[in-house]
């Protein structure tokens, strides 16, 4: 589904990530860890066209898109869920989603049908976005306003979800419907996730595969078992 290889990025004159390596297969979950400063969320807007072009290889669904824009890898099938949640505050519930929704680029003659089937499928996972329908993003609590930016992600039709620390500020019950549900998006529809998280336990539990990252770099490739049980893997880490 997606191959990352010798792949550069940072910002005007800081390099953060130094030839990152990493692939996620279909219906995959992956985590990739790393202490704060590490490159983790540099590598996701690096290989999502966030930061632009990036010195390096993306593979996307057997496609090479290095140095496509976020709005042609949405079109593609692939979505991010930023750390900063990046939702819309002076919008409605409603109205972020249909942001999610139009990004995808779908054609006027299917539009209303899929919108339709890709919102009862969201509302389905999300429930209490019915609940606050009309109410503006900005007036709702961090744990609300993160399922209204995976919710606008959803609407989008991703085949690859990139999610960034999800849990983030977020109460230990939050965490858990969060990761309940990433496990459900691949049992389900068969979503691949490359998942950002720094609540090791529960992200380890809902992966395949794990990386670490360290100094920019992809210093490590287990699975959740390898990793558990090897001390001094985690002491490098």
């Amino acid at each position: 589904m997606l191959v990352v290889e010798d792949l550069h990025a940072g910002y005007p004159n800081v390099p953060v990530v130094a030839g990152a390596n990493l692939s996620v297969g279909a219906g995959e979950i992956v985590a990739l860890f790393g202490h704060n400063g590490a490159g983790k969320s540099t590598l996701m807007k690096g290989l999502f066209g966030v930061l632009g072009r990036c010195p390096g290889r993306v593979t996307f669904d057997e496609r090479p898109v290095a140095g496509f824009s976020t709005r042609a890898m949405t079109r593609l099938g692939m979505t991010l869920v930023p750390q900063e949640r990046g939702v819309f505050p002076s919008l409605t519930v409603k109205e972020n989603l249909q942001m999610g929704f139009w990004s995808s680029g779908v054609g006027r003659a299917t539009a209303k049908a899929e919108y339709d089937k890709r919102l009862a499928r969201a509302l389905g996972y999300l429930p209490l976005l019915e609940q606050r329908w009309n109410d503006k993003v900005g007036n709702l609590s961090g744990g609300q306003q993160q399922m209204v930016s995976i919710g606008r992600a959803l609407l989008a039709g991703p085949s690859l979800l990139l999610l960034d620390e999800p849990s983030t500020g977020l109460a230990p019950n939050l965490v858990d419907d969060i990761m309940a549900l990433i496990g459900q998006l691949r049992e389900e529809e068969g979503m691949s996730v490359l998942l950002v998280e720094q609540n090791v336990g529960q992200a380890l539990a809902v992966s395949d595969r794990v990386y670490l990252m360290k100094g920019g770099q992809i210093i490590h490739e287990a699975t959740p078992a390898e990793l558990a049980e090897s001390q001094n893997l985690w002491a490098l880490f």
